[in-house]
């Protein structure tokens, strides 16, 4: 018991000082950034540079999570993942808990936290001749965040897109998805594909749906943890970034 306070101290110590000097040793760091353009990570680090111009730098799209802070640890760059939803059971992003048992965060740079408005975005040729949703496509996660809209459209079919709700946005605003195919995601994919028209805003049953996401410097573990170990560690990590965006707030 004793070992593993004493654990926990270290590491929450780490952070702190990591942290803490943050903001003067990341020069020359690209970003890698979960999911895609147009995603709502997209969305989120355009927020964070908008709030903090100086921690604004190249940003480079690695889809998952797992994938986000390999390729920030080898490269020895930034890492921006998603960590938290208030629509979880739990909260804790699984994918980023998961990424977690692989690798361990050794600074803590900005937390941000941002609304998640659900937007049902068609192809304009649909759009000019009125061509009925029959279908639905983004990711897996998306889907299960619209069910009251779902319902109030007849004979709905879905279709899951696990490489990202910009992958199903891309088909459909390129035309390889049935005519009548909507894709769901952010609004900001209709600024990414020009062929989409927004026809519905706000389709998310949670109204209060709100992600957090972590901008960070990673190592790769020596081994592997457990997932209840990942979760604390992520929840250290999470209480950290708010203490980092408290200090950025106050300089």
């Amino acid at each position: 018991m004793g070992s593993s306070v004493s654990k926990r101290a270290v590491f929450s110590a780490m952070l702190i000082v990591s942290s803490a000097l943050s903001t003067s040793v990341w020069a020359g760091s690209e970003i890698y950034v979960q999911a895609s353009k147009g995603s709502f990570n997209n969305e989120a680090i355009d927020k964070l540079f908008e709030q903090r111009p100086q921690l604004q730098h190249d940003t480079i799209y690695a889809g998952t999570p797992l994938n986000v802070l390999k390729s920030a640890s080898e490269n020895h760059a930034f890492a921006f993942s998603a960590v938290d939803n208030t629509t979880i059971n739990g909260k804790l992003v699984q994918a980023t808990v998961t990424a977690f048992e692989q690798y361990k965060p050794t600074e803590v740079t900005a937390y941000v936290t941002m609304p998640i408005e659900m937007c049902v975005l068609m192809n304009k040729q649909d759009v000019q001749s009125q061509t009925p949703i029959t279908l639905i496509a983004s990711h897996p996660a998306a889907l299960k965040q619209i069910d009251r809209w779902k319902q109030s459209i007849k004979g709905l079919a879905e279709q899951e897109i696990p490489a990202g709700t910009a992958e199903a946005a891309r088909k459909v605003a390129q035309g390889e998805m049935p005519k009548g195919t909507a894709a769901i995601g952010s609004c900001a994919l209709a600024s990414l594909y020009p062929t989409l028209s927004v026809v519905k805003k706000g389709v998310q049953d949670n109204k209060n749906n709100a992600t957090s996401f972590l901008m960070m410097k990673v190592a790769k573990r020596d081994k592997p943890i457990s997932e209840q170990a990942a979760r604390h560690e992520l929840n250290a990590a999470i209480a950290q970034g708010k203490k980092a965006d408290l200090l950025l707030l106050n300089k």
